[in-house]
């Protein structure tokens, strides 16, 4: 809430004017003039009772200015050559100022009263005779239009054990130690404590200035020292960010166009092997007819051997038989045959229904269903029609045989 600023002795006189509001210094943009007579001035005198005490007073006109200051070093000078001493050098600081702000925590009522005890305590710091007045602006604005908050110049010449010395009379110690001992001093007479100490933070970024500038300008050095550097760092940080983000995101872009392909290429696989396992099953489905039709066939072939086991044992029963039982066997034996016939005429038809509903039910090549020779292609067709021929070919032959009355009666 204070700063500190010090002065060689080409900027006393402009900054005086503009602690005064002298005409010249109405011309800033942060200037009310409508507001300027709010302004006041603090400073030491005597009361009534004698006392020395701290209060408003009206300056006068002018006053002070560079003459005041000048008048203090000819009087150093005056005292270090009649010590045999050297005068004040040309570049030495002759004049620095105290900035004070209003804190916010400051009661209502009590804000001239702050200032008073202030520039009391300035004071007893710097000594009395060094003392230029305490100079309080409340007549500021922001750049928006609104009031800036009160504050208080405090204008002092530092002279030190007769000479100036403003590094000896302001050591580092002073800049760590007077927030916290005005502090301690405001809270005793007003009895709660102003905000005027630093955070650590603020503290470590205190800017005090040497320059022969405006010290209304030294305030806004916080902000080009700090704050813009940190707004600064922060958008490097943000515009950083921003491209890694895109960045990471171009990359999870390509690489979920690369997964969209993948799974394409999946999909088609996947069709393919749904193609190739039908397929296979088709296979099987006809495999497993073929291999149907083949257990049925077994089975007709061995229900064609134990039938044709009895005909062959009348047979063998036939040649050792006597011309009497011979035409009985051979009776028998036409009439086992007869009934193999018709037998074998209902497995034709039945494996010809077969034939049609594998047609039917299947579009593979014949060949599959049945062995093929090894010389030439023969198909079901021939192998029905062969079965067929054979099969009147053996009820001609054992048919006839027993109808001929002839051998009958010849065999009796």
């Amino acid at each position: 809430m204070a700063h500190i600023a010090k002065y060689k002795a080409t900027s006393v006189g402009h900054m005086l004017a503009h602690y005064r509001r002298d005409a010249s210094s109405l011309e800033r943009d942060n200037i009310d003039p409508k507001r300027v007579e709010n302004d006041m001035v603090v400073g030491h005198y005597t009361n009534k009772d004698g006392r020395l005490v701290v209060g408003r007073v009206v300056p006068r006109e002018g006053e002070p200015n560079w003459g005041t200051v000048e008048r203090r070093i000819e009087r150093v000078n005056e005292a270090q050559k009649a010590a045999g001493k050297r005068a004040t050098r040309k570049d030495a600081v002759v004049m620095a100022d105290v900035v004070v702000t209003l804190p916010d925590n400051v009661r209502k009522g009590d804000e001239d009263r702050f200032f008073r005890l202030t520039y009391w305590y300035l004071s007893n710091k710097f000594g009395i005779d060094n003392m230029m007045g305490g100079f309080v602006h409340k007549d500021e604005v922001l750049k928006d239009g609104t009031p800036a908050r009160d504050h208080m110049h405090v204008p002092f010449t530092p002279i030190l054990d007769g000479r100036f010395n403003y590094k000896k009379m302001c050591p580092r110690t002073f800049y760590q130690n007077m927030h916290r001992e005005l502090g301690d001093y405001l809270e005793k007479r007003l009895g709660y404590r102003p905000e005027v100490e630093l955070d650590e933070e603020t503290r470590a970024q205190r800017v005090y200035t040497d320059k022969s500038v405006d010290i209304d300008k030294v305030r806004g050095a916080v902000d080009r020292a700090v704050v813009r550097p940190a707004e600064d760092e922060a958008a490097r940080i943000v515009a950083a960010a921003k491209e890694e983000a895109a960045a990471l995101l171009k990359e999870a872009e390509t690489r979920k166009a690369e997964l969209v392909t993948e799974i394409a290429d999946k999909e088609d696989d996947l069709a393919e092997l749904d193609s190739q396992l039908e397929d296979v099953r088709m296979d099987i489905a006809g495999e497993e007819d073929r291999l149907e039709c083949l257990r049925q066939r077994a089975d007709g072939v061995a229900r064609d051997v134990a039938e044709l086991r009895p005909i062959a044992a009348d047979v063998r029963g036939w040649e050792a038989a006597g011309k009497a039982e011979r035409g009985a066997i051979l009776d028998r034996i036409c009439a086992k045959c007869d009934g193999l016939a018709s037998r074998i005429r209902e497995d034709i038809a039945g494996i010809w229904l077969k034939v049609d509903e594998l047609r039917s039910r299947i579009s593979r090549p014949l060949e599959y269903l049945m062995p093929k020779p090894k010389t030439e292609s023969y198909g079901l067709d021939e192998v029905m029609r062969d079965a067929t021929r054979a099969a009147e070919a053996w009820n001609r032959n054992h048919a006839a045989q027993p109808t001929t009355s002839r051998s009958r009666g010849q065999s009796r």
